[in-house]
C-alpha cells in the first residue's frame, strides 16, 4: 500500500473524529465514513467491593465518564493507546500501562501485573467477545461484566450509495463494521484491520486484511504502509 491513498474510518462518528484530525495534521486524506452507532444504557452499579475495572475500546471508556456509577477505589486499566487517550481525554487515568492487539493479550497483561484473588469489572457493549472475562475467571478472578452500551450497524439504506474512490484503503476497528460494510457495498477495497478478531471476520466477508500489530492509528498506518509520522 502506497503513500497518498485515503484512509476510510468506519467507526461511530465520535470515535472518528480523533483519528481525523491526527490524519489531517499529517497530511494523509482521509474520509469519516462512521458504520456504527452506540446506544447509551444506564445499568446499576455493581454491588460490593471492586479492585480494577479494564476497558478494551474507546466507547467503554467514554461511555464509563458518562455513567458515573463507578464504585470508589476502582483502579482502572486499559487495552492500548487508543482506549487510554479516551480515558484521558474525559479526564480519567489508566494505572494498567499496557498496549496489547486483543482481549486475551489484555487479560495476560494483567495477570503478569495484578496476582488474583481480585475483583474486576468490565465496562462496555452488551455484546461482546468472552475475552478477556473468560481468561481471567479461569485463573480464579472474579470478573463482572457492566453492560454500558449497545452497539448496532448503520443500515444500509442510510448509507451513502458509493463513497469509495479508487485506492481508499478501509480501516475496520470491529466486526460489527465489516459486517456493516460488507452488507452496503460489494466492493472488496484493500483493508487494515485493528486486531486479529477483526481480520478474521474480514476474511469471511472477502476482503484480504493487512492486520495491525497493535490497536491504535499508528499501528493501523504502518499497516498501510502509510507514514504514521506527523
Amino acid at each position: 500500500m502506497n503513500a497518498g491513498r485515503r484512509v476510510v474510518l468506519t467507526r461511530e462518528a465520535q470515535g472518528n473524529a480523533p483519528w481525523l484530525a491526527r490524519l489531517r495534521e499529517r497530511g494523509l486524506p482521509a474520509l469519516d465514513l462512521p458504520l456504527l452507532r452506540y446506544e447509551t444504557l444506564d445499568p446499576p452499579a455493581p454491588a460490593g467491593q471492586w479492585d480494577w475495572a479494564l476497558l478494551t475500546s474507546p466507547q467503554a471508556a467514554r461511555s464509563l465518564a458518562a455513567w458515573g456509577r463507578l464504585p470508589e477505589g476502582v483502579k482502572l486499566g486499559t487495552l492500548g493507546d487508543g482506549t487510554r487517550a479516551a480515558l484521558e481525554a474525559v479526564g480519567l487515568h489508566d494505572e494498567l500501562g499496557c498496549n496489547v492487539p486483543d482481549g486475551a493479550a489484555l487479560a495476560r497483561a494483567f495477570m503478569a501485573s495484578v496476582t488474583a484473588p481480585c475483583r474486576i469489572l468490565l465496562p462496555g457493549a452488551v455484546s461482546r467477545l468472552s475475552e478477556p472475562a473468560k481468561s481471567l475467571r479461569a485463573a480464579g478472578y472474579v470478573v463482572q461484566e457492566v453492560p454500558l452500551y449497545r452497539t448496532s450497524a448503520v443500515p444500509p439504506g442510510q448509507l451513502p450509495t458509493a463513497p469509495l474512490a479508487a485506492g481508499d484503503v478501509i480501516f475496520f476497528c470491529s466486526p460489527t463494521a465489516v459486517r456493516a460494510f460488507a452488507a452496503a457495498w460489494k466492493e472488496r477495497p484493500d483493508c487494515v484491520a485493528i486486531g486479529a478478531t477483526t481480520a478474521a471476520v474480514a476474511r469471511e466477508a472477502g476482503f484480504a486484511p493487512e492486520v495491525a500489530a497493535t490497536p491504535d492509528l499508528d499501528a493501523m498506518l504502518r499497516a498501510a504502509g502509510l507514514s504514521s509520522r506527523p
